[in-house]
């Protein structure tokens, strides 16, 4: 049993052997609560216009809600989002995939991450009734959820929030077209919705047809202790590393010329020709020995496919929370985590040309390209605060409406 301050308490039924999923589970003791912060409620704050309601509803608080989040990786309470909002909640449970890192089998995780995102939602609908909201932690559990949802909703189900609710603007295939077709039947079962970037709200208020004020732009947060590290100058290679919707082709041409070593991390890149002596491709690192070369290089490059496809935030942030130069992609997502010119350097995605000219302006300049890091690594510390308020001010929206719902 994990022990936290005496007002919260912590179960975690991870390692028990008759437990049937992952589940962490705490109970907030009121009386405490209230004499430690003051606090025994969430404020409502009214939106404009509100018209009168029977009862006074204007002037109530909401009691602070009891949430169930479903996530996809194991979790045993150190998660510091987790630890910021407990403190808000009377009851704060997370439904995680059994078994996870059980065992030494990338097999054995790949498969009970996948099950998981099936299994959880039930397990969800069937905890549902004790809950006044319900977050899936990603696009296929809340898809999932959903539908459930959906299709067994009742008058007092819970509020349902998707969390990282983004589409690929770029597929057509029929494979795709089809999990949209399945994500629109699943809309009607999702009360609110967490983008990827503020410019994707527009995007799917047209397209899906959802309220945009039903949507809110989540500002992702990198891992605190990368933020606490000691970081030193970096050393003489550049670095670029990630999986998902990379273009390190045109990397490799914008850097092939260049009198410094480059250093790729990717298990899926495929090389479409041979690498030139100057790039060094890395199938796969340990986290830790991954944040070493992020420290270690002279820069980072996050070179994507596209600005319509949100992609490459998490690397992004961490390399800025390491305080090493930027060089990416502009994209939806990644425009919202740095200012161009100050905190990072952007280029439009195939732009070799803009891209070579920025890492020869950093490697011609290296007090600047410190400089841009260690500003950027200050100005990252701030989405931790961000994100809660994003979160709280959601959980606000939807109590409320359940509030109002109550005395119409």
């Amino acid at each position: 049993m994990l022990k936290s301050p005496k007002s919260v308490i912590i179960r975690n039924y991870l390692d028990v052997s008759n437990n049937r999923y992952g589940y962490l589970h705490h109970n907030i003791n009121q009386q405490i609560y209230h004499e430690k912060t003051g606090m025994s409620s969430i404020p409502i704050v009214p939106p404009p216009n509100l018209p009168p309601l029977r009862g006074g509803v204007n002037s109530k608080t909401l009691q602070r809600p009891k949430l169930l989040m479903m996530i996809h990786w194991r979790e045993s309470g150190k998660w510091d989002l987790y630890q910021a909002i407990m403190g808000q909640m009377e009851k704060l449970d997370i439904l995680q995939p059994f078994g996870l890192n059980r065992f030494r089998s990338n097999f054995w995780n790949r498969l009970t991450y996948i099950l998981s995102e099936f299994y959880l939602p039930l397990v969800a609908l069937m905890k549902r009734d004790s809950f006044d909201i319900v977050m899936s932690w990603s696009m296929r559990l809340g898809i999932c959820y959903g539908v459930l949802n959906r299709l067994f909703r009742r008058s007092r189900s819970p509020k349902h929030i998707i969390y990282d609710f983004h589409i690929d603007l770029t597929r057509t295939d029929w494979i795709y077209r089809f999990r949209l077709k399945l994500l629109q039947f699943a809309i009607p079962g999702i009360d609110f919705f967490f983008t990827t970037s503020e410019k994707e709200i527009e995007i799917y208020a047209r397209q899906f047809g959802i309220r945009p004020e039903m949507m809110a732009f989540w500002p992702m947060t990198p891992a605190a202790y990368l933020l606490k590290k000691d970081i030193s100058s970096g050393g003489d290679y550049i670095f670029s590393y990630g999986n998902s919707d990379r273009d390190y082709d045109m990397l490799i041409q914008a850097v092939k010329n260049l009198p410094v070593q480059t250093v790729i991390v990717s298990r899926t890149y495929q090389p479409t020709y041979p690498l030139p002596s100057g790039i060094v491709l890395i199938r796969e690192k340990s986290w830790e020995k991954l944040l070493e070369l992020i420290e270690s290089s002279r820069m980072v490059i996050l070179p994507l496919q596209s600005y319509w496809i949100a992609a490459g935030q998490l690397c992004m942030l961490e390399t800025l929370a390491l305080g090493r130069p930027l060089i990416v992609t502009r994209n939806m997502a990644t425009v919202e985590y740095a200012v161009d010119g100050k905190t990072a350097l952007f280029f439009d995605a195939k732009d070799a040309e803009t891209l070579s000219d920025h890492i020869r302006y950093l490697l011609d300049h290296p007090d600047a390209a410190e400089l841009m890091g260690q500003t950027a690594r200050e100005a990252i510390g701030d989405n931790a605060a961000r994100r809660l308020a994003v979160l709280m001010n959601a959980l606000n929206r939807l109590l409320e409406q359940e509030e109002l719902r109550k005395w119409m």
